[in-house]
């Protein structure tokens, strides 16, 4: 019989910017049949919420946007945007029964699973991957000892980690057998854009969420003052506070603030920039992130400044890993310094590092966890 896979995922199938889960649920799609059931929340539920919430009710919620993949089913839940003793009952019978297909699917069923609230899903698993992608309890608004005793409660054949700081995360609270995998990129698409040979300017690009408990706000704007006369900075990305005063000092510095790009449009700025940057804050959330954008930037060509994210080791000529008051002069020097042949050198350090890559690793463990003892 044909395995059937899970995928409980923490985002909504139309989330601005495609994830992890995105990507491994299309790679997982090329060999078995996958229902992905967007994210429940994993924090306590906020204002901003709301529109979200009100999705969920509908009748028959449509997706809009992101394509789904063939043999791909997408399941909107509708559960109490809880999770507490209180509502653990009825979230469970309820989510339960939105994926029936799943549980009463007659051949092998893999759980794979980005939260660790499952409702007790693993138990009609044959195998469970328990994939974290972020030190969700770290993030804002999250109950973090709920979460945290939900992470030791799970049985997972596999826990899957994408930086250091998230395994040695996982050893901790308890899982087996741990794997690190960090995050990667669509190369191709940044390459082919590259290739293309479009005109490159003064451009600083920052390509991501924009939310201000992980992105250092005060080093973009003294980067902004920076650059006047010598360059632009761009920045690509949902705002998640509209209402942050830094965001209007911002502007005013000359950031450029164009909002969320599809993929192929981000790789088109991309291609006429001359920098790419990760300005985040240290902090016991981004210790355990694997910024994406790592590889989309070094596969446009672009060198990378970063704060010292743990995940990120500096390159020769290609990354290089700053302080945060020798961040701002890093990026000067890079602009500063007129070398046609960087972008050719620099994505270099991007082969190998892409989701058709991945995806075949990805579906090789799946394979090896659902045919082993």
């Amino acid at each position: 019989m044909t395995p059937l896979v899970l995928v409980l995922g923490t985002a909504d199938w139309d989330a601005a910017i495609a994830t992890n889960q995105h990507h491994v649920t299309a790679a997982l799609a090329r060999q078995w049949p996958v229902v992905f059931t967007e994210g429940a929340g994993t924090r306590t539920l906020r204002p901003s919420d709301a529109r979200r919430v009100l999705r969920r009710l509908r009748v028959a919620p449509s997706l809009t946007g992101r394509r789904v993949p063939a043999g791909v089913e997408v399941v909107t839940p509708r559960l109490v945007p809880h999770h507490a003793p209180s509502t653990r009952a009825l979230n469970g019978r309820l989510l339960h029964r939105q994926v029936r297909r799943w549980t009463t699917h007659p051949g092998p069923r893999l759980l794979w699973t980005y939260t660790p609230f499952t409702y007790g899903l693993e138990a009609h698993a044959d195998r469970t991957v328990y994939h974290l992608v972020d030190l969700l309890h770290e993030n804002p608004g999250v109950h973090r000892r709920r979460l945290l005793a939900a992470e030791r409660a799970l049985r997972a054949d596999l826990a899957l980690a994408t930086s250091p700081a998230v395994e040695d995360h996982l050893r901790a609270q308890g899982f087996p057998v741990t794997r690190c995998l960090p995050n990667v990129c669509d190369v191709d698409l940044f390459t082919a854009a590259r290739e293309r040979g479009a005109p490159r300017g003064t451009t600083v690009v920052f390509a991501g969420t924009l939310a201000p408990h992980k992105v250092d706000l005060p080093l973009l704007l003294d980067l902004a003052v920076a650059l006047r006369g010598v360059g632009r900075l761009r920045l690509a990305g949902p705002v998640t506070d509209p209402a942050h005063e830094v965001w209007r000092r911002l502007v005013r510095a000359g950031a450029e603030v164009v909002g969320t790009l599809p993929a192929p449009d981000l790789a088109a700025e991309l291609a006429t920039a001359a920098v790419g940057i990760v300005p985040y804050r240290v902090s016991p959330l981004t210790v355990g992130v694997s910024p994406l954008k790592t590889y989309e930037y070094l596969a446009a060509g672009l060198p990378v400044v970063s704060t010292p994210l743990p995940a990120i080791a500096p390159v020769p000529g290609a990354v290089f890993v700053r302080e945060r008051g020798g961040f701002v002069a890093q990026v000067l020097d890079l602009l500063r310094a007129d070398d046609p042949g960087r972008p050719a050198r620099v994505a270099r350090h991007a082969r190998g590092q892409d989701w058709e890559t991945r995806g075949r690793e990805l579906r090789e463990t799946a394979r090896t966890l659902l045919t082993g003892p």
